[in-house]
């Protein structure tokens, strides 16, 4: 496997509805970068199944609170409806997928500190062998973000729920990936005026998040790119519609671009 030639791309929960758009340009992508590794959240589609079911949700910081009933409803829709669902669409474009989790290959241990996120984990260890195993049989992983819970001693605790934004930046920095994606959908981080920065160094971005300008669902984007450069190239978050996939990939100037 050549890190030069890979790249983690997440994709996020609320561009599910506009696969066939941005995902349809991964078969050209795969001929300039060779090997990807696709991580996806599915947050939104998890709160829609979660109120058919009477389960609110809540959220601290930009990140989902977790209870047991919550964990299910996660479990259930990211490592099974939305991840069979990615599955198909590929191997349906002549991508060879492969559907895993953190749980597959003891990937990814995580451990609860936040008290407040209640069944969250922050990772800890990550074995990316099984990783490194399909790409070298030229297949694709598409990983969901659920991870073994290190400390557990109670069976209903054994899992946790974990950010993919985390769990994409932790792959690609573990891989030394030369690129790392993240597919949203808006343009990028703004400015204080509301402008899109388009290129921001790793001090740049941290002085973003310290200042507030960065809120929301964009802060484990951003911290999660930051934290990705002890050994990614290049993080972009960009947006998922239209043709920005393949364009950052022909080198154009879209969204945003972090770097050391």
């Amino acid at each position: 496997m050549n890190a030069v030639n890979l790249s983690v791309i997440k994709i996020g929960g609320s561009t599910i509805n506009d696969w066939d758009k941005n995902l349809s340009q991964l078969k050209e992508v795969l001929n300039i970068s060779k090997s990807i590794i696709i991580v996806h959240g599915g947050g939104k589609t998890v709160s829609e199944w979660g109120s058919k079911l009477g389960v609110r949700p809540e959220f601290v910081k930009g990140l989902r609170r977790t209870d047991n009933n919550t964990l299910e409803i996660a479990i259930s829709i990211l490592s099974g409806l939305v991840n069979s669902k990615l599955v198909s669409f590929l191997n349906d474009r002549k991508i060879n997928a492969v559907g895993i989790s953190g749980l597959s290959g003891n990937m990814i241990e995580a451990q609860i500190t936040n008290k407040n996120l209640g069944l969250v984990g922050e990772i800890k260890t990550i074995n990316t062998k099984l990783i490194e195993n399909l790409l070298d049989n030229h297949f694709v992983p598409v990983i969901s973000p659920i991870g073994i819970n290190q400390n557990s001693k109670n069976p209903q605790e054994s899992i946790l729920n974990i950010n993919a934004d985390f769990v994409a930046s932790h792959i690609a920095k573990n891989l030394n990936a030369n690129k790392l994606i993240y597919q949203t959908d808006v343009d990028g981080i703004k400015d204080q005026k509301g402008r899109i920065i388009t290129k921001m160094t790793l001090k740049q971005a941290k002085n973003l998040i310290n200042s507030g300008v960065v809120v929301g669902g964009m802060i484990p984007k951003l911290q999660s790119c930051i934290d990705s450069m002890q050994g990614v190239d290049h993080s972009h978050i960009i947006n998922g519609s239209g043709n920005s996939l393949i364009d950052i990939f022909k080198g154009k100037r879209i969204g945003t671009e972090i770097t050391k």
